[in-house]
């Protein structure tokens, strides 16, 4: 009798091979025969799950987008206010501390850099940045909430706030061996501090 394939399973299995290809060896060698060979599966295998490359790219930039949300969902339940929450809550984004969130900060900036070439990823690239803002209108929120900021000008902040970050990821990404995670809290304090009272 043949062994039965847990669709999700195999589904992880082909999406990590391909995050180890694009963070390695950049989009154009993730063709659909070369994350087959990554993953040490056959080529049909990978086409029964995704048959277009299109749809290997959509699924894995979902894939990333669950993972953000889990992380800022896990964050934003940790319910304490102030300054410092404030700095574990953007950490979350610009992520340093071991080789694989490394990677997914890579992964992303790439698929958001390919996205914008491409029309039909536009959508998922902007629902990324929605995320982004409204988790940094969020931490403003809480910032003014607990009396750090007198003028929470959410919208103009939040722009800015996302900016910063997005900036500290690329950062982080391009230059690694200058941002560790205490690099990276430093960057992150001292900007809050500029915005603080």
């Amino acid at each position: 009798m043949p062994k039965k394939i847990d669709h999700a399973e195999r589904k992880d299995q082909i999406i990590d091979a391909m995050f180890r290809i694009i963070h390695h060896s950049g989009f154009e060698k993730a063709t659909l025969r070369e994350i087959a060979k990554e993953g040490e599966l056959s080529l049909g295998s990978v086409q029964y799950f995704f048959p277009k490359q299109k749809d290997i790219y959509m699924f894995a930039m979902d894939v990333i987008y669950q993972r953000f949300e889990e992380r800022m969902q896990k964050v934003a339940q940790v319910n304490q206010g102030g300054f410092e929450n404030a700095v574990r809550m953007l950490k979350q984004i610009v992520q340093a501390n071991t080789e694989e969130e490394r990677m997914e900060n890579d992964i992303w900036m790439k698929f958001s850099i390919m996205a914008t070439m491409n029309p039909g990823f536009h959508a998922t690239k902007d629902r990324f940045r929605e995320v982004n803002l409204n988790f940094a209108k969020d931490i403003l929120k809480m910032l003014y909430n607990n009396g750090y900021i007198n003028n929470p000008n959410v919208e103009d902040n939040a722009n800015s706030l996302t900016i910063f970050i997005h900036g500290l990821v690329f950062e982080s990404v391009i230059y690694a061996n200058l941002y560790n995670n205490q690099v990276i809290e430093k960057e992150i304090k001292e900007y809050l501090r500029k915005i603080c009272n």
